[in-house]
């Protein structure tokens, strides 16, 4: 058996992936956007809660 060049795990002869590493790296970008573009959402939506109450505020005075 071979060891894998990411993780150091033995895998199978044939140019595959091993078993941990999985099939592609494309995976781990998906899931690294994911947790990147939450935050930025979460912080524009509370950005524009607070500039809706800070506009009812001015009105009101």
């Amino acid at each position: 058996m071979k060891k894998c060049r990411k993780c150091g795990a033995d895998r199978r002869r044939w140019p595959r992936s091993c078993p941990r590493c999985g099939p592609s790296a494309t995976r781990d970008a998906a899931e690294v956007g994911a947790d990147m573009a939450a935050p930025a959402v979460i912080s524009a939506v509370w950005s524009g809660v607070a500039s809706f109450f800070r506009a009812m505020l001015r009105w009101l005075n």
